[in-house]
């Protein structure tokens, strides 16, 4: 009895330290908020697993028992794991990345997770426990909020909108969303049970949606807090009609239901107000509308992801492969946003192209499960019903513009497990006893075998990967590294042969780049170059049509010269993603630099042609022109650009003096003076270009007034001013 117990205990602590993952931030690694948190949690759950599986031979309650949403979990995960495998990469959507740490070995863990979760908190105690101990955790959390609100902390992404340790508001705002709806079940659930410490407790869980509310409030996260409102609204109405048999709580529904209308007509009447205005928050709200739709990412991705779900609608692409959507299908237009997307920011659209039709239904066989088990509950009120649904209704709703993270899964598949073990505590586990008779003899057995699993999952599903993780952060930390540092953290990275092997070959172009114009020796610039070209080929004979990897290759041969080698990975980057205007512009560029004028002006031009308000694309296409000896079509283009981004432009400078019309490139360099009144650098720019011109005197008095007015430049400026007095040119 002694030995059950113990196993049940370290089941329960180690399920409630889960409870504390999202507090992690792990300084050493790549992706601080994201990697810690992940590797804390599938460590955890690999050792809680072990014991779990250990532990029901010593006691029979931890036997897993099956309800429909054992049965979705494990369809779902089973159909997910098909599209994997059949997908376009199935490595990828295994290991995901750092910046994700998401993928099948993600839904893997949340299956181990939720089948120990399932079986230990089998009673109402335990769940009391664990969602006790949630709420605390939120309740900190909300102070760490607090001192991001009074910038006594910074908040990590910058700007007003906290993150808490998530280093993402919305991150924080679905956390937040889980925990408001758990106080907000607990706290009915002592009203309706009519205990002598219902007010009490109506205090405690009061202050923590407070605190819980002003956070969800200060992360602006709007789908999460339309969420929230939806997500109350519902059960509100659910109750109001249905709930005649609790008439005081049904008063409390249709006050509820009035609040939510008053305030909702409130806000549109007031929403032109200038404190609505001057508040981030409201602000963002009040900007709701099609045309702000029309600017967001999501106005040209999500079409983007049905193009790529009709072409793979039975079984998808696989997970992490959303890439190859997003660039074999990228709009043109979207050329003010990010430019690689990953995600389609809508949960239905992502496991429409990740999974495809059955990947989605397998997802949604969940939802449909848990909320048919909440329906048929004998064990849960009319009110206790309506605030699940509530709150699947609100986290469903706030996924339209999101995607799911570690911790939202954890929430999700732990709502699964709540449900599940209510509704299946008087079931019976025949089925053990038919398989491993009394357990005895597996008793014995069972414990060496968990640790030997639990030693190769951790070993095998981790250590490797957070070794070349922190070793990423050696190779690439500025100011402490010199270029033999960072490359032999770079070469220990790649001998891992991790997951981590595609963002470290990234990184390591741009290290080598920040070294090529420093003062390192060309032995150690050599030896970057080589091994930055040898890891792109190897990215490229795991992911040959992958146009990021094939887009870096050639930009890198380009960096290092070699204009006619970095051509052809151009143009299969542009092949697997015809309209990206930066692989135009790379590919026009390179073309440019290897003397193939009239091919750069065909590549350029479609880029332009793509879409003609694109300032990069017009700039670009002048300087094609230029070298085509098209100087009249090219000013023609130039005059649409606004003078202030022209004259910063270096490349149309340069071409304009490198075509033999340096009066004209040295006329924007004039322009720019004008604009930059209080930067020496461009007065010493229009020096040059006076002398170049051969007005010498234009020249000197130029650097005259650089020497009257910069004086941390005098000394310069007339040692030059000697200079050309003399006849030379400095």
């Amino acid at each position: 009895m002694k030995i059950s117990k113990i196993f049940d205990s370290v089941i329960i602590l180690g399920l409630v330290a889960a409870l504390f993952v999202p507090f992690i931030v792990a300084d050493s690694q790549f992706f601080p908020f994201i990697t810690g948190k992940a590797f804390v949690f599938r460590i955890l759950v690999e050792i809680l697993f072990g014991v779990w599986l250990a532990g029901m031979f010593w006691n029979k309650e931890l036997i897993p028992k099956f309800s429909w949403i054992t049965g979705s979990v494990l369809v779902f995960i089973a159909l997910i794991t098909l599209a994997d495998l059949s997908g376009v990469s199935f490595y990828r959507s295994f290991w995901s990345n750092f910046e994700r740490m998401d993928g099948l070995i993600t839904l893997l863990h949340m299956l181990a997770y939720f089948f120990v979760a399932a079986a230990t908190l089998n009673n109402r105690f335990k769940w009391n426990v664990f969602f006790n101990t949630s709420i605390a955790a939120s309740v900190i959390m909300s102070f760490y909020a607090f001192l991001q609100m009074a910038h006594k902390i910074q908040i990590n992404q910058g700007g007003v909108r906290v993150d808490g340790t998530f280093g993402n508001a919305t991150y924080l705002a679905v956390y937040m969303l889980f925990n408001i709806f758990i106080a907000l079940f607990l706290t009915f659930r002592a009203h309706q049970e009519n205990r002598s410490y219902k007010w009490f407790v109506t205090g405690v869980y009061g202050i923590a949606m407070l605190f819980q509310g002003i956070v969800l409030y200060a992360t602006a996260t709007r789908g999460a807090i339309l969420g929230l409102i939806g997500g109350v609204l519902l059960p509100a109405i659910i109750v109001a009609i249905w709930g005649k048999e609790y008439p005081g709580f049904r008063k409390i529904s249709i006050g509820t239901i009035a609040a939510v209308l008053i305030l909702v007509g409130g806000f549109f009447a007031i929403r032109n107000a200038d404190f609505v205005k001057r508040s981030p928050t409201l602000n963002r709200f009040a900007s709701l509308s099609v045309q702000e739709l029309n600017t967001q990412g999501r106005r040209y991705v999500w079409p983007m992801a049905v193009k790529g779900f009709l072409e793979k609608p039975i079984l998808g692409w696989g997970q992490e492969n959303f890439n190859y959507v997003f660039n074999k299908y990228y709009d043109p237009r979207m050329f003010t946003q990010e430019p690689w997307f990953d995600r389609a920011h809508n949960v239905v659209l992502d496991w429409l192209v990740a999974g495809g039709l059955l990947g989605f239904l397998g997802y949604m066989s969940m939802f449909v499960a848990v909320l048919v088990l909440i329906i048929k509950s004998k064990k849960f009120s009319l009110i206790d019903k309506a605030i699940w649904i509530g709150l699947l209704a609100a986290y469903f709703f706030q996924n339209l513009f999101v995607f799911d993270n570690l911790v939202s899964y954890m929430y999700f598949f732990a709502i699964l497990a709540f449900v599940h073990s209510d509704f299946v505590q008087e079931k019976t586990n025949s089925w053990f006893e038919r398989v491993f008779g009394d357990g005895r003899t597996a008793q014995k057995i069972a414990p060496v075998v968990a640790v030997i699993l639990v030693i190769v999952f951790i070993y095998g599903l981790n250590a490797k990967q957070i070794s070349a993780n922190r070793e990423i952060i050696q190779a690439i930390v500025p100011g402490q590294l010199n270029a033999e540092d960072s490359l032999l953290a770079f070469k220990k990275v790649f001998d891992r042969q991790t997951f981590a092997d595609g963002e470290a070959t990234e990184q390591l172009f741009v290290q080598m780049q920040k070294f090529g114009g420093a003062d390192v020796s060309d032995q150690a610039k050599k030896d970057f170059a080589e091994l930055a070209v040898n890891r792109f080929n190897i990215q490229l004979q795991k992911y040959p049509n992958d146009a990021r990897t094939l887009l870096f290759t050639g930009t890198l041969l380009d960096r290092l010269g070699d204009f006619k080698t970095s051509i052809p990975y151009l143009e299969r980057a542009l092949e697997n993603s015809p309209k990206k205007q930066s692989i135009m512009f790379e590919l026009g560029l390179a073309h440019l630099s290897a003397g193939e004028y009239s091919s750069a002006l065909e590549t350029l031009k479609k880029a332009y042609d793509e879409v003609p308000d694109f300032n990069d694309a017009k700039i670009l296409y002048a300087v094609a022109l230029l070298y085509n000896k098209n100087i009249d079509e090219a000013k023609k283009i130039m005059a649409q650009v606004p003078v202030e981004v022209l004259v910063s432009d270096e490349r149309i400078i340069a071409a304009l003096a490198g075509t033999g019309h340096l009066s004209d490139a040295v006329g924007l360099i004039e322009k720019r003076a004008v604009l930059q009144p209080k930067s020496p650098e461009v007065r010493f720019r229009l020096a040059a270009g006076y002398l170049a011109l051969n007005q010498r005197a234009k020249a000197i008095e130029i650097l005259r007034v650089i020497s009257k007015d910069f004086p941390a430049n005098k000394d310069q400026a007339d040692y030059y001013i000697k200079e050309i007095q003399a006849g030379r040119n400095p």
